[in-house]
C-alpha cells in the first residue's frame, strides 16, 4: 500500500476532504472505458434529463473491482480509515443538473467517507464539487446553521450556489475523498458528467458502531439489491480484498428482505 503523508492525513482530519491531483492518471483510460462498459453491459442509456447511477458500480466489472486491490486506493482508504477499513459499495453516476448541498448522511458514531473519481474536467461553475471545510465536524450536529445550507434562501437569503465554499475542481485522474458527514454540493455541470465513487468505513468494533453500519446497510434497499457487493467482487476477491468485504457480509442479512419490500413498491433502483 502506498500510504498517505502525515500531513495529508491531517488535513483530511481538520477540514473533512483531500484532493489528490494525478493519483489514477496512469490508469485514467482503462478506468474509464471500463466505467462506459458498465452502462452498456446493463442497456442503460443516459437521457441527459435526470442522473443515472449504478449501484454497486464497481463490482460490475472484474478490473474495476479490483481498484480496491490498488496500492495507491488501498492506501488512500487504510490511511484515512485504518489497514481493515470496510468496503461499503460505490456507485457511477452521469449526472444532470445542480446537486443541492447536502451531506451523505451524518455520522456520529462511526467513520464514513467517500472515494471520488470524476472522468471529465470540472470546474466551481461546471459541476465540480463544493465543500463547506470543516463541515463534518459532530460537534458541529444541531450547533450550527452551515448546516442548512441547502435551505440558503430562507436562512440567509441567498441562493445556493452563492453559499461560501472551496470548490475541488477536478482533471481525470484526480482523486478526491471526502468524510460522508461533510456538506457538498455542484452547481453549473453539464448533462452528462460522468463520476464514480468508492465508500469505506471504519471497521466496527462498539455495538453502537454495528448498529450504526446495519443501518447504512438498511438504507441501500432502495436500489433493490438483496446484498452489498455483486457476486463478481466476492468471487474474484483477494485474501487482502476480503478483509475489506467480510464485517459488511456479516452485517447484511436484513437487507435482501428490505429490498424485497422497497421491490413492491418501486418500479426502478434509487438514482441516488
Amino acid at each position: 500500500m502506498e500510504k498517505l503523508s502525515t500531513q495529508q492525513v491531517d488535513f483530511f482530519e481538520t477540514f473533512g476532504f483531500l484532493v489528490l491531483p494525478g493519483l489514477l492518471t496512469d490508469e485514467i483510460e482503462w478506468i474509464t472505458k471500463e466505467f462506459e462498459a458498465v452502462f452498456t453491459d446493463r442497456g442503460l442509456v443516459h437521457d441527459h434529463s435526470q442522473r443515472t447511477c449504478v449501484v454497486p458500480f464497481v463490482d460490475q466489472r472484474p478490473k474495476l473491482s479490483a481498484l480496491l486491490d490498488h496500492p495507491k486506493v488501498e492506501g488512500l482508504a487504510a490511511s484515512l480509515l485504518g489497514d481493515d477499513f470496510n468496503y461499503v459499495g460505490s456507485d457511477g453516476n452521469y449526472y444532470a443538473g445542480d446537486t443541492p448541498w447536502h451531506s451523505d448522511g451524518f455520522h456520529t458514531v462511526g467513520r464514513f467517507m467517500k472515494i471520488a473519481l470524476y472522468l471529465d474536467p470540472v470546474k466551481r461553475d461546471t459541476g465540480a464539487l463544493r465543500v463547506i471545510p470543516g463541515s463534518h465536524r459532530i460537534d458541529l450536529k444541531n450547533n450550527w446553521a452551515g448546516l442548512e445550507a441547502r435551505h440558503s434562501m430562507a436562512r440567509w437569503g441567498i441562493e445556493q450556489r452563492d453559499v461560501p465554499a472551496f470548490s475541488l475542481d477536478s482533471n481525470p485522474g484526480d482523486v478526491v475523498a471526502f468524510n460522508h458527514n461533510l456538506m457538498h454540493a455542484a452547481f453549473g455541470g453539464s448533462s452528462q458528467r460522468r463520476m464514480f465513487t468508492l465508500n469505506c468505513c471504519r471497521r466496527c468494533v462498539t455495538p453502537d458502531e454495528i448498529q450504526d453500519l446495519e443501518s447504512y446497510i438498511g438504507g441501500h434497499d432502495r436500489f433493490l439489491n438483496d446484498h452489498m457487493h455483486s457476486d463478481q467482487m466476492k468471487a474474484t476477491a483477494s485474501s487482502g480484498r476480503m478483509v475489506h468485504l467480510e464485517q459488511v457480509i456479516a452485517h447484511e442479512g436484513h437487507l435482501a428482505g428490505l429490498a424485497a419490500k422497497a421491490r413492491e413498491v418501486r418500479s426502478e433502483p434509487s438514482r441516488g
